[in-house]
């Protein structure tokens, strides 16, 4: 009987996998190919499992990470358009400064900056005292949930920031020179930022506020330099 449940547990989340990967060739109209989004939904759900302690929402967060790799997958690939500046932030586990500095410049940035963040090892969840806090601050971080640094993300940054005692191999910085199909890679100009923040795991609530508040004007910052050339008319 049990192996009855958990065969057909098995069968259920297969046929959710492949739900995510249709609406994210969906969400693309057709630009990225079915099993490219179905390599990389079956991916990001194994990577978020092998940290997550509960399960039960799996699928629905490989669904969004998905949507979100499948973007920068389809434009080192040449398949869809760079739309704004990519920003990547890197912690030890996407569990604290990282996720905190992507929610507080996508805030700001309203869209004019494509922003996430990302951990060397994934924490299980966000640490609940920095989701207090920021909250108390007017930043909902309840929707947060820490990933793994993957290949694309990299590789399509127009800005990598490490954080606190995050560092990255060179290896994975590295430009690439050329897509899969030949063509000239883009993100060719990356900027690497680090940025000195104190590990907020067990800290008081007094060294969190301030981390949090750090975080908001060094994102202010950030993105003032990022905007201005855009935004800059032809006759300044």
């Amino acid at each position: 009987m049990r192996r009855n449940i958990e065969d057909f547990e098995l069968l259920n989340t297969a046929s959710q996998l492949r739900r995510a990967a249709m609406h994210a060739f969906d969400y693309y109209r057709g630009a990225i190919a079915l099993a490219d989004c179905q390599s990389i939904v079956e991916e990001s759900y194994e990577l978020l499992g092998q940290t997550a302690v509960i399960k039960a929402h799996l699928v629905a967060l490989a669904d969004r990470w998905s949507i979100e790799r499948l973007r920068r997958v389809g434009i080192l690939d040449n398949r869809l358009g760079r739309t704004a500046p990519e920003v990547l932030f890197v912690d030890l586990d996407d569990s604290g400064p990282a996720a905190t500095a992507a929610a507080l410049l996508a805030g700001y940035a309203r869209g004019r900056v494509n922003t996430s963040s990302a951990g060397q090892k994934p924490a299980a969840g966000t640490d609940p005292a920095l989701v207090r806090v920021a909250a108390d601050a007017g930043l909902d971080l309840t929707e947060v949930f820490a990933k793994a640094v993957t290949r694309e993300a990299l590789q399509v940054a127009d800005v990598v920031i490490t954080l606190g005692p995050a560092s990255l191999d060179p290896e994975y910085l590295a430009v690439p020179e050329s897509t899969a199909d030949g063509q000239p890679a883009v993100g060719r100009h990356r900027r690497v930022l680090h940025w000195d923040l104190p590990v907020l795991d067990d800290q008081p609530d007094d060294v969190i506020r301030a981390a949090i508040d750090d975080l908001d004007r060094r994102v202010l910052g950030l993105l003032v330099e990022l905007l201005t050339p855009a935004e800059r008319s032809p006759d300044q």
